[in-house]
C-alpha cells in the first residue's frame, strides 16, 4: 500500500514532462499517441477555455489546470507560409514567361528566308537598308528575334550606317550575350577605342547579368520558385529539419534570381536607351535650337545615351560620362 503522503508528492512531481503533459492533454492523446510531442514535429498550439465561459481565478499551469480545459491544435507550418509565398511569385512570373514558349510560325519563316536571301543579293548601301527594313518588319510582326536583330544590324552596318547598326546589335545582346560574333561586331561598329560606360555594382555582384540573357533569367527564377515550391509542399506532409533548410536556401536563391531578372526588366524596359544616327549633332541646353550648346563639340554618330526625358520632338539625354543635354528626336535611334 503507497502512504497517502507519498500519494502526494508523486501527484507535485511527475516522473517526467511527458507523463505530465499526458495527464492534462485530451484524453485521445493519452492512448500513446506521442507524435505531437516528438521531437522530429512542430510543437501544438494550445488553446485554453473556461468551464462555464468563467476565467479561471487563478493562472492556469502550461497545460490547463484546473477550472479549463485544453485544446490543442497543431501550428500552421512554415511549410505552409512557404508555400503561399512561393504561389504568390510564381503566379506574378508566369505572366512574364507565357509570351517566351511560343513558336515560330510557318510565315515568320518563310520571310526570314526571304530576308537573308536578300541579304545575299544587295550591292549597294541603299540595297541593304531595305533588306534591315524587311528585318524590322518580321520583329514589329513577328515579335523579337535576338538572331533577327543580329542580322538586321549587320545589314545596317553595310548599309554604312553604325549609328543604327549599334541600336539592332544592343538589343540582339540582350537575347545573345554569349554570341562571339555579335559582341565582334558591335565593338567594330562603336570603334575598337570606344570608351566603355562604368560598370554598376550590381552587376559586379551579380556577375551572371551580363552572361545569361534576358529570357534565361527568367527560367531560372520560375525554376527556382517551382523547386522550392515543390520541397515546401513536401515539408506539409514529411516534418524533416533537412528539408526545411532546403527551403530557405530555396527561398534565398529563388530571391536572387528574382532581383536579377527585374534589374534587366528595368534596365532594358523600363529604360530607355537611343543611339545618335545624324553625322554631327548638337547637344544643347533647352528643348529648342534657340538654347545655347551643352557642350563644347558636337555628337558624332554612333554616340550612346539614356533618355531622361522627352519634350515634343526633342530628348533629353543623358551620356556615359554624365553629362546631359537636349537633342532632337529626329536625329537619333530610341529603344
Amino acid at each position: 500500500m503507497m502512504d497517502s503522503r507519498e500519494k502526494k508528492t508523486n501527484n507535485l512531481f511527475p516522473r517526467s514532462a511527458w507523463e505530465h503533459t499526458a495527464r492534462n492533454a485530451p484524453r485521445s492523446l493519452r492512448k500513446g499517441d506521442r507524435s505531437m510531442f516528438s521531437a522530429n514535429r512542430l510543437p501544438a498550439k494550445c488553446v485554453f477555455r473556461p468551464k462555464n465561459g468563467l476565467v479561471p481565478s487563478r493562472p492556469v499551469n502550461a497545460y490547463g489546470g484546473r477550472g479549463a480545459s485544453t485544446e490543442c491544435v497543431p501550428t500552421r507550418s512554415v511549410g505552409t507560409r512557404v508555400a503561399m509565398s512561393l504561389v504568390v511569385l510564381c503566379a506574378a512570373l508566369l505572366p512574364c514567361l507565357g509570351g517566351c514558349w511560343g513558336t515560330v510560325d510557318l510565315e515568320s519563316a518563310r520571310k526570314f528566308q526571304t530576308a537573308q536571301q536578300a541579304f545575299d543579293d544587295a550591292r549597294t548601301p541603299k540595297d541593304f537598308a531595305k533588306v534591315a527594313a524587311l528585318y524590322q518588319e518580321i520583329i514589329d510582326r513577328h515579335g523579337v528575334s535576338g538572331a533577327a536583330l543580329y542580322d538586321q544590324g549587320n545589314a545596317w552596318m553595310r548599309a554604312e550606317q553604325p549609328g543604327r547598326a549599334i541600336a539592332a546589335y544592343r538589343r540582339a545582346l540582350r537575347y545573345l550575350p554569349r554570341d562571339p560574333y555579335l559582341n565582334h561586331n558591335l565593338s567594330i561598329a562603336r570603334g575598337f577605342d570606344a570608351p566603355e560606360s562604368r560598370r554598376p555594382a550590381i552587376e559586379t555582384i551579380l556577375f551572371w547579368q551580363n552572361w545569361l540573357s534576358y529570357l534565361e533569367k527568367f527560367y531560372l527564377a520560375a525554376a527556382a520558385a517551382l523547386a522550392t515550391f515543390a520541397v515546401a509542399t513536401t515539408g506539409l506532409f514529411v516534418a524533416r529539419r533537412t528539408l526545411r533548410r532546403i527551403t530557405y536556401a530555396g527561398l534565398v536563391l529563388t530571391g536572387i534570381l528574382a532581383l536579377s531578372a527585374v534589374y534587366d526588366w528595368n534596365r532594358f524596359d523600363n529604360t530607355l536607351h537611343g543611339v545618335v544616327i545624324a553625322p554631327e549633332t548638337i547637344a544643347r541646353k533647352g528643348n529648342a535650337v534657340g538654347y545655347e550648346p551643352a557642350f563644347n563639340e558636337e555628337l558624332p554618330e554612333a554616340t550612346e545615351f539614356q533618355v531622361i526625358e522627352r519634350r515634343g520632338d526633342w530628348l533629353l539625354i543623358r551620356l556615359p560620362g554624365g553629362g546631359e543635354g537636349w537633342i532632337e528626336e529626329k536625329a537619333a535611334v530610341t529603344f
